[in-house]
């Protein structure tokens, strides 16, 4: 979604070295994709609400749907704690079509964009093809639709996203299971983090066969049921499936109490990871215990 109407600054530049040759509608598009693309850049939420019609649709690279909620929700989040930053954006062989109140906007693009929260990681370079639909309405132009569509990605380099997203995942745990309260991990945004890696439609397969969703997970760590002295990670594997999917396996040791009662057991496990807003996500996982000699 950070490439929603990328082209803008670019068409618009193009089109006012040559306004002359733009009729009135046109240029008056022009000036609406200016501030469009503004608005998404600064994340003006208020300009977004007007722009974005009840029935806008955001198809993103991995075919996934989101709605104008979604879309806001997306924009609100990214104001209040930004996920990435962009390095490079640039744009390829650009068209714009404006006829009577309808318009379309296509264009190649290169993006390269690294986390904000993490100074390691490694800058990640997508291409693809993005469009964008306008409507006017009421006197007012409108975004109606928008889809990227993205080139394959390097495997080699999802992979080792994704054994990191798992590693951070290990250690998230670690600091939600040390003993710390309630209020403590609330103001150290512990929670916040967590939320932020679950995706929507989460599920968690116990070894016992309990199936657990996101809110249960999270309820979990806020009653502190389960304290965790240690993590290890014996094994990790990730086989990529798609430019938005990758599938990691392994074996993990934890060392730790609940309900006073002492455990050290080694589970084998499975977890889904999607790319989704721009950062990778857990959408499933599912644990099994296994001898220590296994």
């Amino acid at each position: 979604m950070k490439t929603l109407l990328a082209s803008a600054a670019l068409v618009f530049g193009l089109a006012s070295a040559a306004a002359a040759q733009h009729s009135r509608t046109e240029q008056e598009f022009l000036r609406f994709l200016a501030e469009y693309d503004q608005a998404v850049a600064s994340r003006d939420i208020a300009f977004l609400e007007r722009s974005l019609p009840d029935d806008f649709v955001f198809t993103g690279a991995s075919g996934r749907k989101s709605d104008r909620a979604r879309t806001l929700k997306y924009f609100e989040q990214e104001r209040a704690r930004p996920s990435y930053r962009t390095n490079l954006l640039k744009h390829d062989h650009v068209q714009l079509r404006v006829v009577g109140d309808m318009a379309v906007v296509t264009n190649d693009y290169t993006a390269q964009t690294t986390p904000i929260d993490d100074s390691t990681a490694v800058p990640r370079t997508t291409t693809g093809r993005h469009t964008g639909v306008f409507e006017k309405r009421n006197g007012r132009w409108m975004v109606i639709a928008e889809q990227d569509t993205e080139q394959a990605h390097n495997d080699k380099v999802m992979e080792k996203e994704i054994l990191q997203a798992g590693r951070e995942y290990n250690e998230l745990t670690m600091r939600l299971s040390g003993g710390r309260s309630y209020t403590e991990l609330e103001a150290a945004g512990q929670f916040a983090a967590l939320d932020r890696l679950l995706a929507e439609g989460y599920t968690l397969t116990s070894p016992s066969g309990e199936l657990s969703t996101k809110e249960d997970l999270l309820e979990s760590y806020r009653t502190n049921q389960v304290k965790l002295d240690s993590i290890e990670i014996l094994e990790q594997t990730v086989r990529i499936v798609d430019n938005n999917t990758g599938i990691e396996t392994g074996k993990v040791r934890y060392v730790g109490t609940t309900n006073g009662a002492r455990f050290d057991v080694i589970q084998r496990y499975t977890a889904t990871w999607v790319l989704w807003d721009d950062r990778w996500q857990v959408i499933a996982e599912h644990e099994s215990v296994v001898a220590p000699e296994d």
